[in-house]
This record gives C-alpha cells, structure tokens and sequence, in this order.
C-alpha cells in the first residue's frame, strides 16, 4: 500500500491556511489500515516531515499544520484563533464547543478583564479533568451531555448563570440580567428548552439563578 500516496491525497482535499491535525491523519488512516495504524503513523510522520521540508505543508506546533499560500511576500500565516476554533469549537461536522467563564463574560461586555487563557467547554475534551493546552493558551474542559448544533447555546447560558467563577461578583445585578436577557432573546432560546436542558445536565443553580432574575 503506497502510504505517501494515500497521505498526498488528503492534504490535497485540505484547503490552504486551514490548520491540519495530525489526530484527523491518524484517523483517515485509522479507517484504511485498522490496527495496524501504530506501526503505520510512524511511516507516515517521516512523509510530512518531507512534505515540511518542501514548503508544502508549515508546522505551526507540534501535531499541527497547515498548506500555506504563498505570494510575491513569501509563505502566509495562520492565526492561532483559527487553530483553536477548529480544533476545540467547530469543525465540517458542526459545533462542537463553546467559550464559558472568563472568556465568555469578556465576550458579552460583563467584565473588561481579558482572560489569559481561551476557556472552553468541547467535546474533544477526554474525560472530565480539565486540560491545559499551554502552546495555544487554551483550558477546556468535558461538557455534561454531548454539544452539537442544537443544544450549545442553551448549554453555554447554563454555564453563564451558573458561573463557578464568581466573575459577577463586581458586575452591577442589572448590567448582569440586561445582558443574559439579551443572549437569550438574541440567541432565539426558549424557556421550555433551558428549563429542558438545566434537568439533563442537573444544573438546579441556573435555574434558581432565572427565578431570582425574574
């Protein structure tokens, strides 16, 4: 079986400036070579180091690549923003993460505080130890129930009222309610649905915190 071949073909599928996971390799083969995939990225890790060393693909980290365009100014350059999207919050299947704590009341304008860390909720957490990814800059952690298409805005505004972090401690109560109000109504949530999704995930503060809010 001509690995570099089969290895050629999926970077060519791959579009430029896109971050390109060596976890995403390891499976596309993983589907061709079944068990023997061990003995098999090995092989495989020594072409991408060519593909390297050709310009054809840039290492950005450890695992992690990219094609790059290249003009009259040289290779281009990906963002790290691109990276952890793709990696932690959304992929082609969909959505599969979302921003909570810090990082989400910066976001909504609750705290002017600019967290040093992304702070993500992902499936693509292991297990339920939060994980710091340290060359990205980015703790995520396992989310109660799976996070898709549907349901991870209702699960980030249960994160939201539930706040662990204590980061409304210094932001004025109404300030607080105009804003969860907002992403509520913005986000097209319905009451029967939070209430829905707070059951499934036993998130019983959140729902105190909408009683009190109301």
């Amino acid at each position: 079986m001509n690995y570099n071949a089969i290895l050629t073909e999926y970077i060519d599928k791959c579009p430029y400036d896109e971050p390109i996971f060596i976890e995403d390799i390891k499976k596309y083969f993983e589907a061709i070579v079944g068990d023997k995939i061990d003995k098999v990225i090995k092989t495989i890790y020594v072409y991408i180091n060519r593909l390297v060393k050709k310009h054809i693909l840039v290492q950005y980290l450890k695992g992690i690549y990219y094609k790059p365009t290249i003009d009259i100014f040289g290779e281009s350059e990906i963002d790290k923003e691109t990276i952890i999207n793709k990696k932690y919050l959304e992929d082609d299947n969909g959505c599969k993460g979302f921003t909570y704590g810090a990082t989400l009341f910066n976001q909504l304008g609750l705290t002017t505080q600019v967290p040093r860390y992304y702070y993500i909720v992902t499936n693509e957490c292991p297990n339920n130890n939060k994980y710091n990814n340290y060359s990205l800059g980015v703790i995520i952690k396992k989310p109660k129930i799976e996070i898709n298409d549907n349901n991870y805005k209702y699960l980030q505004l249960l994160d939201l009222l539930n706040n662990k972090e204590k980061i409304f401690v210094e932001v004025d109560i109404n300030k607080e309610k105009d804003i969860i109000y907002k992403f509520i109504k913005s986000n097209g949530l319905e009451m029967e649905e939070i209430f829905r999704y707070a059951k499934e995930t036993d998130n019983k503060k959140a729902i105190e915190k909408l009683f009190e809010m109301e």
